[in-house]
C-alpha cells in the first residue's frame, strides 16, 4: 500500500530556503540550501513525479498548531 509523503519548505535566516519530506510514518529526508523559493518548489515538483510512479501521494505538511505571533517590540526606555 502506498505511503503518504508530506514536505514543508522553511526560509532560513541567510535567506536560503529547505524542503523536509516525511515518508509515514518516519522516514525523514532533508534537501537543504535551495537559493530561491521557485529552486525549492521545483524540486518538490520532481519528488511529486517520483512519487507518482511509486502510487504515493505528496502533499504539503500544515502545522499542528497555528504559529504564535512573535510578542511585541517594546520602546526602550529613556535615560534619565
Amino acid at each position: 500500500m502506498p505511503r503518504l509523503v508530506t514536505y514543508t519548505i522553511s526560509d532560513r535566516a541567510d535567506g536560503r530556503f529547505d524542503v523536509t519530506a516525511t515518508i509515514e510514518p518516519d522516514k525523514v529526508f532533508r534537501r537543504d540550501g535551495f537559493a530561491t523559493l521557485a529552486e525549492a518548489e521545483e524540486w518538490v515538483d520532481g519528488l511529486r513525479v517520483l512519487m507518482a510512479a511509486l502510487g504515493a501521494p505528496v502533499a504539503q505538511k500544515t502545522p499542528a498548531e497555528p504559529l504564535a505571533s512573535p510578542p511585541p517590540l517594546r520602546t526602550p526606555r529613556r535615560a534619565r
